[in-house]
């Protein structure tokens, strides 16, 4: 539910066009109530369909039922647009708390309400899903409050943090001649913090604790000294055995840390742990988290040369900021067009591609590489997913599997898979360099010079 989140937040917080002003607020509150319970039964309806499928034993079936919840993630966006541009919510929004005392917080937690309880009600329809084919054990409240704080906390923490700390410095510096420099200050700051600190961030929200000394710890750290690994800790991650997963976070060893949660800790043995493990340490070695950050800079870069191309026709006025804060209408919808160009497809192409090259790391640095294949097998079947299903930032486990049983007979599949990401790499390096030296030679504005 990330992406879909994600988006909804940017479409929350676009400006609405000039003259828009509130409906009558029954009418607004009842379109929006309506689409939300629009949305229920959509859950409702889909997760009936989703069981259906899943219990027949013809072929793609099991692939549809999980794409019925694909699909309904997009009529949950689509009904986020209508609260906004049909029903103007974040203008009854605005209306609503016009007092000062309010604009630090409590506006922003109204603005999105419809977008989290509708992220809720599908979470708890496929709930409904996941517990009747047994592919979880929890119960509704516990499921709901472990995927919100996985899927949702990361997003809502710093943004709500970032939201309270530059209200409370606007009320403070409120008539002042310090405002605008307080406010960035403030922002800045908040927005570093969350850069540097995210991996501490992280563990809190996700709920994770040291892995204890051991035979797998110290099996694992040797395997960090083979490899010249650093991270300042591995910890468990723990998700009431319902996610079978690992990760890596933090961009140096001061603040790095591995995670690896509590059901792949419990199905799988020594041997498969530390080929995950490796999976996780070979995006540090390829310096995918460093690719990453460019990335997301490359998305400001070039959303800010793509206004300037737009403002050629006519239509569209150029920025007045690289971060974009006064944006108007019609650079509020290129934004969105853009955004999920970048992050849906763009984004996704690349990191399903990175993935394959992290698993590559763990097949060859493992002793044996049939541990990372069976691995794989039981991360398949503790989820419960289908070996067709396919995902945003990962190809399925069945293609992964087919790729690495491949390149273990073929090396060239691997060679090739390094040639691609590296052109796409050094293509978005080479664009985020010409972008920004646009921008510093033509734009100078846009940087307060």
């Amino acid at each position: 539910m990330l992406l879909p989140f994600l988006f909804c937040m940017l479409v929350l917080y676009v400006p609405m066009p000039d003259g828009a002003a509130a409906r009558p607020w029954p009418a607004v509150a009842a379109g929006v109530a309506a689409l939300a319970l629009l949305n229920a039964a959509a859950g409702w309806a889909g997760s009936g369909l989703a069981l259906r499928l899943s219990r027949t034993a013809r072929p793609g079936h099991p692939l549809a039922a999980n794409r019925v919840f694909s699909f309904l993630k997009g009529t949950l966006v689509g009904f986020v647009l209508a609260d906004v541009f049909v029903l103007g919510w974040p203008a009854l929004v605005d209306e609503a708390l016009k007092e000062p005392w309010s604009a630090a917080f409590a506006r922003d937690l109204l603005l999105l309400l419809p977008a989290f309880v509708m992220v809720l009600t599908l979470m708890a329809f496929q709930h409904r899903v996941e517990y009747r084919q047994q592919r979880v054990a929890l119960r509704l409240m516990p499921y709901l409050w472990l995927r919100s704080r996985v899927e949702l906390g990361i997003v809502l923490v710093p943004w709500l943090a970032l939201v309270f700390v530059t209200g409370a410095v606007s009320l403070a510096f409120e008539g002042s001649e310090l405002s605008a420099v307080a406010d960035a200050i403030a922002s800045g700051g908040v927005l570093l913090m969350v850069v540097v600190w995210s991996p501490l961030l992280l563990r809190v929200i996700w709920g994770t604790s040291p892995l204890p000394p051991g035979a797998l710890r110290e099996r694992l750290l040797a395997f960090c000294r083979a490899h010249r690994f650093r991270c300042h800790d591995i910890l468990v991650w723990h998700t009431h055995r319902h996610l079978a997963n690992a990760g890596v976070v933090g961009p140096t060893p001061l603040v790095r840390y591995v995670m690896l949660t509590d059901a792949l800790l419990h199905y799988c043995s020594d041997e498969e742990v530390e080929a995950v493990f490796a999976h996780e340490v070979g995006h540090i070695r390829h310096r995918h988290l460093l690719f990453y950050a460019l990335f997301g800079l490359g998305f400001v870069c070039f959303y800010a040369n793509l206004v300037d191309l737009a403002a050629l026709t006519g239509r569209v006025r150029p920025l007045e900021d690289i971060l974009a804060f006064n944006m108007t209408a019609d650079q509020a919808g290129l934004l969105l067009l853009f955004a999920a160009f970048y992050w849906g497809l763009l984004f996704g192409f690349v990191s399903r591609r990175m993935e394959q090259e992290a698993d590559l790391f763990a097949l060859k640095s493992v002793a044996n590489p049939a541990w990372f294949l069976s691995a794989l097998g039981k991360l398949s079947a503790i989820g419960g997913a289908p070996g067709g299903t396919s995902f945003w930032r990962h190809f399925s486990i069945q293609r992964r599997l087919g790729f690495l049983q491949a390149a273990l007979t073929d090396p060239s599949m691997g060679a090739r898979l390094r040639r691609t990401i590296s052109a796409v790499q050094i293509g978005v390096v080479l664009a985020l360099a010409l972008g920004g030296a646009r921008l510093l030679i033509a734009r100078p504005e846009l940087f307060g010079l």
